[in-house]
């Protein structure tokens, strides 16, 4: 088809000879004229056969239904090749489609630098604002480095807000990495609803993994969740999270994670025997006194005395030993594995290549699956009875339709429990009744029950109701010999209830200001709806309106900015930059340290033959002559701090602004 012309200049006249043979003959120009004087139609190669033709360049394009549909598959995490493998059964077959697979990994790649043309941190702050315009509820903040590129970012929903009020006092909080290309901590907010399923809170991507931005981030949770803070703190041994978390929740229990305690054990003391020891010792129902004795019994026993591990861990034993986390509510909490398989899960939707935006589009859908998991089990806890097996037909039919389905089996459990019971004894204190049962196989081991007849109070000394918020099976026996067939207020957590979510029982709980906010809100649209039905009546009536509206948003966005010392007719994160790329934590490398006066001098780590052993030169080179050496004697690598940190002035001047009163909302 195609050829390469020559020709020559005569004057005003060029001749061209095309060399491509039987297709074009000879063009003359004449005054910038082109004349053919002879072509010949036919073809100089043999035609691509028809299984190339979807092939061919000028064959393939995506049509506006293909990128339609691709946006829409895309929209919700559908992967590219599966997006390509779907389309083409759908068209009959790969021969069929109009588009190859690089054409759909370029035409998706493009629509991904559209979406964040002006910058991932200005797309990103730009999607949250769009989301806090339709709920105002919705809160981002975020913060900005002394460069001015995006620092650390916490976003809140209002139904994560309403989560946090009835859910709220028993939290957990963990960090994860791979998830967006700038290698930021994502943090996620979590904590067990009426179902015992995992609910999510919040939101945040960290700049680092300092004290002071844990300290923010938390500062800043307090303030959005209406200053309410967790009675129950539950991360791993992160010191950073527990510096923070001791200083904005100076109030709150922070239980150390079990699972990590344990991976800690094994890495830091080698005796097998010892990790036994401590398990039993961190999940044991140990009274106090019983739980010093067994832990100093075997320390010593294991000679262990000395360990630096195992005196440091014994210092916190009030943040991990169950002995001192007795009627403690933790809400069924021992370790943080609810964050990760939270982690785990997200990590689904999410990619280590992933922009900002992306992320946080995934993380909406992570939320909507959460949330459609907690309607299902809700409708199975509402509109389904269990069968009644325990004999206490009565106790058993009112907590099947007080507790929600997860909760109801482990009270069932301990209504089982009840026939396993041996009753010790009853005495009288005044109008106080104590009731006294020891278990089957235990007979040892007494449980005193109190009951007052007048206020129908039960409290037993097992403490199971503060520590997991059901009866245990000594109350149901004082319940059966009192011949109560259903459970007294007292004893209901309301928060295990299937009506925990009725909107006549969650509390009304708002930041300063919200409330005289919402009404002035409501008022204004009220306004705004009148004028939108005036203004639409004639096309007068609706230019005028028009140009008004456009006219005092205009003169409220100069206030709105005055105030926040912004500059008018632009937003404050217009000028922001991307953020670089974060350094991870991670576990810091170490340098083997060397008595100067016992050790030769060692240099970096070279290369050495394979053969012989000595550097300079590799196996193929080798002489076979030289003599065997001894290779990798030194590291050659300078330790780097893995953690990321520095000193306390550039940690300082590193974030912009690292306190809550500076933090910048997305309004």
């Amino acid at each position: 088809m195609w050829g390469v012309s020559t020709g020559f200049w005569s004057g005003e006249t060029f001749s061209a000879i095309d060399r491509a043979p039987d297709m074009l003959s000879t063009m003359i120009v004449l005054s910038d004229v082109w004349k053919v004087r002879t072509i010949f139609d036919e073809h100089n190669h043999e035609l691509a056969p028809a299984m190339f033709s979807h092939l061919l360049p000028s064959h393939r394009s995506m049509s506006n239904g293909d990128k339609a549909q691709v946006d829409s598959m895309k929209q919700f995490g559908i992967p590219t090749a599966k997006i390509m493998a779907y389309m083409a059964g759908q068209s009959g077959g790969y021969g069929m489609l109009r588009f190859t697979k690089r054409d759909l990994y370029n035409y998706i790649h493009g629509q991904r630098l559209a979406r964040i043309s002006d910058g991932d941190a200005v797309a990103t702050i730009s999607y949250l604002e769009g989301k806090a315009n339709a709920d105002m509820t919705t809160v981002a903040r975020y913060t900005r480095t002394a460069d001015d590129r995006l620092g650390s970012l916490f976003w809140v929903d209002g139904e994560m807000m309403s989560d946090y009020q009835l859910f709220g006092d028993v939290m957990a909080f963990d960090s994860t990495y791979r998830s967006n290309k700038y290698k930021k901590p994502l943090v996620v907010f979590s904590g067990s609803n009426h179902h015992k399923q995992t609910t999510i809170f919040g939101f945040a991507l960290l700049e680092d993994e300092e004290v002071r931005t844990y300290r923010w981030l938390l500062l800043n949770l307090v303030d959005v969740m209406g200053e309410k803070t967790p009675c129950v703190v539950v991360t791993d041994g992160d010191k950073a999270m527990r510096a923070a978390i001791a200083e904005v929740f100076p109030a709150a229990r922070h239980r150390l994670c079990g699972w990590h305690l344990e991976k800690n054990c094994v890495q830091r003391v080698k005796d097998t025997e010892f990790r036994k020891v401590f398990k039993k010792a961190m999940y044991a129902n140990f009274e106090v006194e019983d739980f010093e004795e067994y832990w100093k019994t075997a320390v010593e026993s294991l000679g262990l005395q000395n360990n630096s591990w195992v005196q440091q861990t014994y210092e916190v034993k009030e943040s991990w030993a169950t002995a001192y986390l007795r009627g403690t509510f933790c809400a069924g909490y021992r370790t943080t594995s609810r964050c990760e398989g939270i982690n785990a899960y997200i990590k689904g939707f999410l990619k280590s290549t992933d922009s900002i935006l992306e992320l946080v589009h995934s993380l909406d859908r992570v939320v909507k699956v959460y949330r459609n998991n907690e309607v299902t089990v809700q409708f199975y806890s509402t509109y389904y009875s269990p069968v009644l097996t325990t004999g206490l037909d009565s106790i058993e039919l009112f907590a099947s339709k007080l507790y929600t389905r997860a909760v109801f089996r482990e009270v069932k459990k301990q209504i089982k429990g009840v026939a396993t019971l041996l009753f010790r004894g009853r005495d009288s204190i005044s109008t106080t009744v104590v009731y006294k049962f020891s278990r089957m196989g235990a007979p040892g081991r007494i449980h005193k029950v109190l009951f007052d007849p007048d206020d129908k109070k039960i409290q037993c000394d097992c403490s199971m109701w503060n520590s997991e918020g059901i009866p245990c099976s000594h109350i149901f026996c004082v319940m059966k010999y009192e011949g109560l067939e259903q459970i007294p207020d007292s004893l209901i957590l309301r928060r295990w209830c299937k009506d925990a979510k009725d909107s006549r029982r969650m509390p009304v709980t708002m930041r300063p200001g919200d409330e005289g906010r919402m009404l002035r809100y409501a008022a204004l649209s009220s306004a705004t709806s009148l004028v939108a039905r005036l203004g639409s009546d004639e096309r007068e009536d609706f230019e005028f309106a028009k140009e008004s509206i456009a006219s005092l948003i205009d003169k409220l966005r100069h206030r709105v900015y005055e105030r926040a010392g912004g500059q008018p007719g632009m937003s404050g994160w217009k000028a922001m930059k991307d953020p670089v790329v974060a350094r991870t934590k991670g576990a810091p490398k170490r340098k083997k340290e060397f008595d100067q006066c016992s050790q030769p001098d060692v240099r970096g780590k070279r290369r050495c033959c394979t053969k012989c052993g000595t550097p300079g030169h590799t196996k193929r080179t080798c002489s076979g002559y030289c003599a065997r050496g001894v290779s990798g004697i030194g590291n050659g690598v300078s330790p780097t701090d893995g953690n990321g940190s520095h000193d306390g002035s550039a940690a300082a001047s590193a974030s912009l602004p690292t306190e809550l009163g500076h933090a910048y909302e997305v309004i």
